[in-house]
């Protein structure tokens, strides 16, 4: 039987397993700047962690989630996405009470089982940061510029960022009944619709199906509070003085029923269509509801895959530097030891010319033929050869793979 990685789920390697790294290396640095602690959680939690979290209601919930029981009966899930499990540490592990203004990212595996397309998997790779303990619009400025600067360092730079604010429990009602008396006189929605339309009437805006029905809908502007005004508009005005170019689009919701006040999403077209690259926003009651101290927080997420696919269509993957191969053989098997330990140095310390290297060999027991052909198949640029005549004057022969070229070195220079 051949077996196959199951559908949604792919196998990384080569380049883009290089192009992985690469991110979430630069992530790292860029979380640090910003005093970013990192924090891994399990890629499994009990399920009614992101039912409360996410909201009943949601896709992610309703048709997406991993579910499954263990030997003892529990409900647990693969984890959809990284802020329900990092909140539930930060409660665990009582930061809401040692370090309430705490600053972390984490980097890990996510599952939905939604359907496969380019850059969107069943298992994809997840980049997020999370800020607790702020209720300043500086905070929601500072993690919309983190993610587009995070976007920009892989060489996203065409994209465009959208906000909107989805207020509070005191504004928000005032909005959902407006938006429900609107959407009545909407003909024609699609079951999705009509289902959110009960449960969640906010994610109706969401709908990609009807999304084009909406032409009059009612704006949340129009119904928020002084206060969500007020924090509304400072943040836009951070974003301003920062050099964040925006746009305030008002049927932006998010997928999350955890958000409050000011949501956001980076888009580009890098892949051919306007789908996320980056998004978050503000969560101030999540803390409390999962059984923590009141915790205003705000937070974002990329797909890595996606932020990937935008940088290899702007060409980010050209300017990686390959290491450039080098094969160790042996002319005679005697020297194999002397090969072995000169490869092993190698590995560890590069050679004095050239720190970007990799080595492969020597091969024991195969002739000098079988070996170049082996350096040829692992596309060696250079191979270095033990031979019994040059090793006696402390020299190795170095053979250039392309033109087939050969000279001697010092062992001791190279």
């Amino acid at each position: 039987m051949n077996y196959k990685a199951p559908r949604g789920t792919h196998d990384i390697f080569g380049i883009s397993a290089s192009g992985v790294s690469l991110l979430e290396q630069r992530a790292k640095v860029i979380f640090k700047r910003h005093g970013f602690e990192e924090v891994r959680t399990p890629a499994f939690e009990d399920a009614a962690l992101f039912m409360r979290s996410i909201g009943q209601a949601t896709d992610i919930v309703e048709k997406e989630m991993y579910i499954f029981e263990d030997r003892k009966k529990r409900k647990l899930a693969l984890r959809p996405e990284g802020t329900a499990s990092l909140v539930r540490a930060f409660i665990e592990h009582r930061m809401d009470v040692s370090m309430p203004a705490g600053r972390f990212f984490y980097m890990g595996e996510m599952f939905r089982y939604e359907r496969p397309q380019a850059g969107r998997y069943r298992q994809f790779h997840q980049i997020g940061a999370e800020f607790f303990g702020s209720s300043s619009p500086a905070a929601d400025a500072e993690i919309i510029i983190l993610a587009q600067d995070l976007l920009s360092s892989v060489g996203v730079n065409e994209m465009n960022v959208y906000i909107n604010s989805l207020g509070c429990e005191k504004c928000r009602p005032l909005f959902r009944e407006a938006l429900v008396k609107y959407l009545g006189s909407v003909r024609d929605l699609c079951e999705d619709c009509l289902r959110r339309l009960e449960k969640n009437p906010l994610r109706v805006l969401d709908c990609k199906t009807d999304s084009s029905k909406f032409t009059e809908v009612p704006g949340m502007s129009d119904y928020l509070c002084d206060c969500c005004k007020d924090n509304f508009n400072l943040t836009q005005s951070l974003l301003k003085s920062a050099g964040c170019n925006y746009i305030v689009n008002e049927k932006l919701v998010r997928g999350l029923d955890y958000y409050t006040k000011t949501v956001f999403e980076i888009r580009s077209n890098a892949i051919g269509s306007q789908d996320a690259l980056a998004a978050g926003g503000r969560y101030d009651n999540l803390v409390g509801e999962l059984g923590g101290q009141n915790t205003p927080a705000v937070g974002f997420a990329l797909g890595s895959e996606r932020v990937l696919l935008a940088a290899q269509k702007t060409g980010f993957f050209g300017s990686f530097q390959e290491s450039e191969k080098i094969f160790i053989a042996v002319a005679d098997q005697e020297l194999f030891s002397e090969a072995f330990s000169f490869a092993v140095k190698a590995m560890r310390n590069g050679l004095k010319g050239n720190k970007n290297i990799s080595v492969f060999g020597p091969v024991n027991g195969k002739s000098l033929t079988s070996q170049l052909k082996f350096a040829d198949k692992v596309k060696a640029v250079k191979t270095i050869v033990f031979a019994k005549t040059e090793f006696e004057y402390g020299k190795f022969l170095v053979k250039n793979m392309k033109d087939k070229t050969q000279i001697e070195v010092l062992i001791n220079e190279f």
